[in-house]
């Protein structure tokens, strides 16, 4: 046998399969098209060369691979192959690889340092430190942390994996949400300097920039905070000042004035001081901080007026602009803001109307703000635009009635069977995911008043959950806004629930004893129910091999009986898991086995156990059935605990991964007067995402003599525990952020029972609920990272056929996932102390000093980005047809969009993680992935002859097409990046045209959900001109000039364009500054363009 001496010098036996398995993941890394038979060719012909070899070398192998691959014309399969291996050998090499790096950035003269970030001066120190210190990170992630296949993928433009820079740190976020409120409102700690709750606007805007810029240093993206925040101190400031004048003597009238000039000068000093300190600052990541801030009068009622003024200050002084270095005024970068337009503001008759107007003046001189629809946000990003006031989980049990029939089941499942008699209607337009029906003859139990009239059934698409455990086993998913009446009457949303408060429950549920039905066969229906398998022409239950004797007896003579089949029991070695006997019954050839096999799945609702629920009718039965019923559950899936202390009781256990049948199983112990309980908990250490239920409950001597299994029942013991309990108190409440169904009902007396809870129902279509501050809670929430895949590498590695791109894209995006998880799991297990600012102190949490982050990072909270770019050249390549201007085109863009979502939503299932589909602004990435498709597939006419590729879904940059035709034609793309997405039109000349943006917004308001209108706003410091500055192109260069004096020297100009979402002031690398010269203007006169 021939020896494989490896790196290491060890020893292992020639094996040609790993040659071929090597060669197959290099297809699938090179070309992406598998050729099987090439991998086994070549791993046989070097079998045959080394037979008689007594040893060769590792590298002498690869070699081979290499040379039979080009032989074999796998050209891109042989550069994917040595990528492979260089990455391996890189990986492997401790040798310093930084220097040239470094010694390129600080020579000062690099073009891709001095173009990388067009908000970052690669010259000064600060910015060459943090350069500096990303280098050596970069080379750290490269070789120790990241799978030689995602380093291989990132190098050759395949995928991106953003802020490579910043992963060596294995603490650092994305980009958040600060929760400004929570700080100011709290107070907060800065350096072990504690910061008490401000008094006055202007101290909270000093405060605010404090609390910025600590935040961004501390992670590597952009944060947002909202004004509403800080609109409560406005009205501290105005206090007292009115008490300062009413203590001089003036009148009312007068404090009143005098207070109002003052408050409003100080509005103005407290927002001047915020763009100085936001501007003249710089954070740890060597620039200003990244910021943006968010302008909804929608998001407060209490303190709508103070928010206007500080909105108004905020596009006045903006509009004014910042001086630079020679006084002039000049656009600045950030803050970034985003401008809500909603009813309040939107018509020229609403009361904010001269917002919009002045914020489009400003759009008109500055490229800010950017615009977000309200009406479109709440359509396709919440549901919220006429919602119901609180929903809750589908898998939350309700009791109700159809006429006279008794169904206890869950959420989800009466939708379903209410569907087959009433009209499914959409909330709000035919493309909104929220739906209702109307109903009649159906009613729902309430806990006070017995069964009332259920008017209407209401679905809705929620994101933002509470998970509210309470005392007395009762557990409650539900939406933040889901109303809940406490024990003393009041009634409050979730989000207002506090430890210690306490609301209603029930310890018995509603049922009849209207059908009489067989002891027997009732205990056998609930054995099957927790234990049978029925399926592919069998059907069998599986116990004990040892000590259930009786069980298999009773299984045995009942399932003849009723069935007519015989059974037959088979030992079965299984593993760790022991040995089990399955009880199997025997096919009578005559159709017996498919006969009990739909009667099963029709009685327990489906085949799969997380799938079934106890028949409906169960609830009807005589209660001796009940009993029997409940015993057959136990002696599948049960056990009896016995307790011998001073009060000797016992407890039966029945557990579940199926929380329906788990609350279904609650409920049923409850209507034969077993006040039951439950619990949940993690599965496994192996599985910790999957939960298992646990419903507990004290035992009596009816049910246990029904019971069949002797070693159980020989654990109980009488005693005279009830757990009978008429409240319970909120003992923890989980905030979940994950995008599922939530349902509720309308009802008579507004109130209805689920899952055991006395719960207020919803007034269908009322305007979404907003506290005091009109805030959800969607601050303090973070990212957890990008990692991009290029969708027209994806294209051209399949030479155009369908079924090629859909395995790669199969293959790319789970590519994409695996360095996605990499991010998670650089944060999980990350300590509080860290950055005691972001997460003990306020911004993203209150941990407790030495408290993992980890429970911040799942279940949506923090969400993680699967990033894409190039939809365009990808879908003109495979259809020839670009996604906006064909219907072939639009409909494949779809489906590849359609794809990434799916994708997503397959791994929040699988990790509970917040999983999203982001736009990326790939500012200099989209000159790396256009060079890497040129040398991976040559210059394409269309596709790669240029130095970048389209951002997102973006219409091509070159495309001539009309602002109101782009806007509505990406709409239906942005609808499925809700993870990250932005739209623009490109203007000129609008200045003295402000109702041209005016029009635009309002087309905004009705038709996207996020979009920004894009200006020139340049100086020349030379000649004084501020018109725009000119991009010539000299014999492939690209230089910015003066059309004035001609100045081209760079040091002497203030130019602002957009980047690719937000604005830039220190010019771009080649790639963004051809897309920035070749974009078609889409708007110059609103008459032509209606």
């Amino acid at each position: 046998m021939t020896k494989v001496i490896k790196r290491d010098c060890s020893e292992v036996n020639f094996d040609k399969s790993k040659i071929s398995t090597a060669i197959l993941k290099a297809m699938k890394n090179g070309s992406g098209i598998v050729k099987p038979k090439i991998a086994e060719d070549i791993a046989d012909e070097i079998e045959n060369e080394c037979k008689d070899k007594e040893e060769v070398s590792i590298s002498d192998i690869e070699s081979m691979v290499y040379d039979k691959l080009i032989t074999k014309k796998q050209r891109l399969t042989a550069k994917a192959y040595e990528g492979y291996r260089s990455i391996r050998e890189f990986q492997r090499e401790n040798e310093n690889t930084t220097d040239s790096e470094i010694d390129e950035l600080l020579d000062g003269e690099s073009e891709y340092w001095n173009t990388e970030n067009s908000n970052k001066n690669s010259k000064v120190l600060n910015t060459q430190r943090d350069y500096m210190a990303g280098i050596v990170s970069k080379d750290i992630s490269r070789r120790f942390l990241l799978p030689p296949e995602v380093v291989q993928a990132h190098d050759e433009g395949i995928i991106h994996f953003h802020d490579i820079d910043y992963f060596g740190m294995n603490a650092m976020s994305n980009c958040s949400l600060i929760n400004l409120e929570d700080m100011l409102q709290n107070g907060t700690c800065i350096n072990k300097v504690m910061i008490e709750k401000p008094h006055r606007f202007i101290t909270a805007c000093t405060i605010a920039t404090q609390i910025i810029l600590g935040v961004t240093s501390l992670q590597y993206g952009g944060a947002t905070i909202t004004l509403t925040h800080l609109a409560p101190f406005v009205r501290d400031s105005y206090n007292k000042y009115y008490e300062k004048y009413k203590s001089w003597g003036f009148s009312d009238e007068d404090c009143k004035r005098y207070a109002e000039s003052d408050t409003k000068k100080e509005v103005a000093d407290g927002v001047q001081t915020f763009n100085y300190q936001c501007n003249s600052m710089s954070n740890s990541n060597g620039q200003s901080p990244f910021l943006s801030v968010f302008m909804y009068l929608g998001e407060t009622t209490e303190y709508k007026k103070e928010l206007a003024m500080i909105i108004e200050e905020f596009l006045n002084q903006r509009l004014l602009g910042l001086k630079n270095e020679v006084g002039v005024y000049v656009t600045q970068a950030f803050p970034k803001l985003l401008y809500v337009l909603e009813e309040d503001n939107i018509h020229e008759n609403s009361p904010y109307w001269y917002l919009t107007k002045l914020a489009a003046k400003c759009t008109a001189k500055r490229m800010n703000p950017d615009y977000i629809s309200e009406k479109i946000m709440k359509k396709y990003k919440e549901g919220n635009c006429f919602p119901c006031m609180g929903c809750v989980d589908g898998k939350e049990l309700v009791t109700y009635k159809i006429k006279d029939n008794l169904y206890v089941e869950s959420f989800e499942r009466m939708w379903r069977r209410l569907s087959d008699s009433f009209e499914i209607k959409h909330q709000y337009s035919e493309d909104n995911p929220n739906l209702y029906m109307d109903l009649s003859e159906v009613t729902i139990y309430d806990t006070e008043k017995g069964f009332v009239d259920t008017k209407r059934i209401i679905r809705n698409v929620s994101s933002e959950w509470l998970d509210v455990d309470f005392s007395n086993g009762r557990r409650l998913l539900c939406t933040t806004d889901h109303p809940l009446t406490l024990r003393n009457g009041r009634n409050v949303r979730a989000s207002e629930l506090k430890l210690g408060d306490k609301i209603l429950i029930n310890s018995n549920q509603y049922n009849e004893e209207s059908t009489l039905f067989n002891i027997d066969k009732a205990w056998l229906l609930g054995f099957m129910l927790c234990d049978g398998c029925y399926q592919n022409n069998h059907v069998f239950a599986s116990i004990a091999a040892t000590g259930e004797d009786e069980i298999e007896e009773k299984f045995s003579n009942t399932f003849t009986k009723y069935f007519g089949l015989n059974v037959k029991t088979i030992l079965q070695e299984r593993g760790k898991k022991g040995t089990y006997k399955d009880l199997c019954a025997i096919s009578d050839n005559n159709g017996g086995i498919q006969y009990v096999t739909n009667y099963f799945t029709s009685k327990f609702g489906g085949i799969n156990k997380v799938n079934r629920q106890i028949p409906n009718e169960v609830f009807s039965w005589n209660y001796e059935a009940k009993l029997a019923f409940f015993a057959g559950m136990i002696d599948a899936d049960g056990y009896i605990n016995s307790h011998q202390n001073e009060n000797n009781f016992s407890t039966v256990q029945i557990g579940s991964t199926n929380k329906e049948l788990a609350l279904q199983q609650m409920a049923l112990a409850q209507s034969i007067g077993i006040p039951a309980k439950i619990y949940h908990n993690h599965y496994t250490k192996k599985n910790p995402e999957l939960i298992r239920y646990r419903v507990e409950f004290y035992p009596t001597d009816e049910l246990v003599n029904y019971i069949i299994c002797k070693k159980k029942c020989d654990n109980y013991i009488e005693s005279n525990v009830s757990g009978y309990a008429i409240e319970s108190e909120v003992i923890k409440i989980n905030p979940i952020h994950k995008e599922m169904y939530s349902y509720d009902v309308t009802t008579a007396s507004e109130h209805f029972e689920v899952s055991g809870i006395y719960s207020h129902n919803c007034r269908s279509f009322l305007s979404p609920y907003k506290d005091e501050n009109g805030n959800y809670k969607f601050y303090g929430r973070l990212n957890q990272g990008v990692v991009t895949l290029n969708l027209v590498d994806v294209a051209l590695s399949s030479e155009g056929d369908y079924e090629k791109f859909w395995d790669l894209m199969e293959q790319r995006t789970e590519l994409c996932h695996k360095a996605l998880l990499c991010r998670h799991k650089r944060l999980e297990g990350t300590l509080s102390d860290v950055a005691p600012l972001l997460w003990q102190y306020g911004a993203f949490a209150r941990l407790e000093k030495g408290e993992k982050i980890d429970k911040l990072l799942h279940n949506g909270y923090a969400s993680i980005s699967l990033g894409y770019a190039g939809l365009y050249e990808c879908v003109k390549y495979m259809t020839g047809k670009s996604h906006i201007d064909s219907q072939e085109g639009h409909d494949f863009g779809i489906k590849v969009m359609q794809f990434m979502n799916d994708k997503c939503d397959q791994w929040n299932k699988e990790h509970y993680i917040g999983f999203s589909i982001y736009g990326s602004p790939i500012e200099n990435t989209t000159y790396k992935f256009a060079k890497c498709l040129q040398k991976r597939f040559g210059i394409i006419e269309g596709i790669t002859d240029r130095n970048y590729i389209t951002n997102s879904y973006h219409t091509f940059v070159k495309e001539p097409i009309n602002a109101f035709d782009k806007l509505a034609k990406e709409s239906e793309f942005q609808a499925l990046s809700l993870g990250g997405a932005i739209s623009y039109i490109e203007t000129d000349g609008l200045v003295n045209n402000v109702d041209a943006v005016l029009e635009a917004n309002k087309f905004i308001y009705d038709h996207i959900m996020y979009a920004e209108e894009n200006t020139k706003s340049d100086y020349c410091q030379i000649c004084g001109y501020d018109g725009e500055i000119k991009i010539i192109d000299e014999g492939g260069e690209l230089i910015w000039e003066c059309p004035n004096c001609h100045n081209r020297n760079k040091d002497k100009m203030n130019v602002a364009r957009r980047t690719c979402g937000y604005i830039g002031t220190n010019y771009w690398g080649k790639g963004r500054t051809q897309e920035i010269k070749e974009r078609y203007v889409h708007m110059t006169d609103i008459a032509e363009d209606l």
